[in-house]
């Protein structure tokens, strides 16, 4: 079953749906929907008629890697041209899907570096959700080795000074992915970040800061 056709004609909420309409098949067995949904995220790349293609086929990308990152994982290195893409929707979903895989896939994973770095530099107000998701990435990428966490720290620690609308609670939640890697220094240099939020209006952000407390202590 080819899927382009669908993916062209959707937009908006109805096209997220039927991605994860199609993601749900993916998981239920069907790969050939993965293996095409894999090659239309990079789909005519700089034609911006065609991004409700890419965009749509990287949510069902994302949403199979948030269940399976598995049956992603072999298939990243694929994934990469995606990460140029003009709309922020198909770039978003692809290094957050970076993140969840880099545990099967840290080689591949990690030549997304450079591209959470540059969209941390470019950030602008109404991008949360692909400055949001670069920060994921970045703790889920240093998650694995002191030595991953060397090459993100000093990016996130960038990117807390030039924070955009809310992105402070993916900040805080990117640098508890970290905090067991990190040198008593640096776990300073975050307990002072999160105590900046520790009174926020918003109860989660509270607990993400207990959180960090609760483990800069250990």
């Amino acid at each position: 079953m080819q899927i382009i056709e669908q993916l062209k004609n959707n937009k908006g909420t109805i096209s997220s749906e039927l991605s994860k309409r199609l993601a749900l098949e993916v998981l239920s067995g069907n790969m050939d929907i993965l293996s095409e949904a894999i090659e239309l995220t990079s789909y005519e790349l700089k034609n911006k008629k065609e991004k409700n293609i890419r965009s749509g086929a990287a949510k069902i990308v994302e949403v199979v890697a948030m269940e399976k990152p598995e049956l992603v994982s072999p298939y990243l290195e694929e994934l990469l041209p995606a990460l140029e893409a003009d709309e922020p929707q198909t770039r978003w979903m692809i290094i957050r899907t970076m993140g969840i895989c880099a545990v099967f896939n840290e080689v591949i994973a990690g030549k997304a570096l450079e591209y959470a770095k540059m969209y941390i530099r470019n950030k602008k107000e109404g991008e949360l959700c692909l400055v949001s998701s670069a920060d994921l990435y970045l703790g889920d990428y240093g998650a694995m080795s002191r030595k991953n966490t060397e090459k993100v720290f000093s990016i996130l620690l960038e990117s807390t000074d030039n924070i955009i609308m809310n992105e402070h609670d993916w900040l805080l939640e990117a640098f508890t992915k970290i905090i067991p890697n990190l040198l008593d220094r640096e776990k300073a240099t975050v307990l002072s970040f999160a105590r900046e939020y520790q009174n926020h209006s918003r109860k989660t952000t509270q607990k993400r800061v207990e959180i960090i407390e609760h483990l800069c202590k250990d």
